[in-house]
């Protein structure tokens, strides 16, 4: 168990093909854990789609694998965890699935429950399962993106209670600030710490500005900003014993609705 976690967001725009997108990352890798002033980081967070961006097609999805490889062989190395999502394709249709990687190899998994209108919702068969997984004693709850807009599915219940709810994201510029009061809603509603990594650059539709955030269970800003080769990385450290001191001084989860998600 770690009371202290520390956490690197990686505002990453994908380069033109995976290969390259992979070459360039563990160059920010290998930038993330010299020495620059960032404290040696327990999670890597890569923003939705890391690799391919928002293409929904099964060409993507072909990959997968070489991408959850990739993220193995370098949270060995590294010695951390490494985090983002990943399109992939099984019994014949797309999901936009959240990989976090363990630098044992092991890898928790979570299907993005709410696609984005249009060319993904057309394309990606939406999650059915809240997830919770524990890495070094913090209990955290994977989101993607569009989750971020959606409290009940993001609720910190007795059967998915959490620590750190941790979306990745490919979020426009355009509703940057939206993405801002959201998160520190679900911060403050859950009590928990509240984490955004979002893309930069722009694709053939939306314009991004690597806009990502590391809040505290008040809602309160907690990220430092570094640039590596050109990339904006925000890292911070959390405190557990606070979080946790917080919760038994203000009681406010005991007092929380019961509610079901229905299929």
């Amino acid at each position: 168990m770690k009371d202290v976690l520390n956490i690197a967001l990686a505002a990453f725009a994908p380069e033109n093909s995976v290969e390259a997108s992979l070459v360039r990352l563990g160059s920010l890798v290998d930038g993330i854990l010299s020495d620059n002033g960032i404290a040696r980081p327990d999670i890597i967070a890569f923003p939705e789609t890391f690799c391919t961006g928002n293409d929904y097609s099964f060409g993507a999805a072909e990959h997968s694998e070489e991408i959850v490889s990739w993220m193995r062989e370098t949270a060995a190395r590294a010695g951390c965890a490494l985090a983002g999502s990943v399109i992939t394709e099984e019994t014949g249709s797309l999901r936009n699935r959240f990989c976090f990687v363990e630098p044992s190899g092991l890898v928790h998994t979570y299907d993005k429950r709410h696609p984005y209108f249009g060319n993904e919702s057309d394309a990606v068969t939406p999650g059915t399962e809240r997830v919770v997984f524990e890495w070094k004693g913090w209990r955290i709850m994977p989101a993607v993106c569009m989750d971020l807009r959606f409290p009940c599915w993001s609720r910190n219940s007795g059967d998915c209670a959490y620590d750190l709810y941790l979306n990745v994201a490919n979020w426009p510029v355009a509703r940057k600030r939206a993405a801002d009061m959201l998160l520190r809603a679900r911060a403050i509603e859950n009590v928990a710490y509240a984490v955004f990594c979002n893309r930069d650059g722009r694709d053939s539709l939306l314009e991004y500005d690597g806009c990502s955030w590391i809040v505290n269970h008040r809602g309160r800003d907690k990220a430092s900003l570094t640039e590596i080769g050109g990339v904006k990385v925000y890292h911070a450290s959390l405190d557990k014993d606070e979080m946790l001191r917080f919760r038994r001084s203000f009681p406010v989860l005991e007092m929380a609705d019961e509610f079901y998600i229905a299929k």
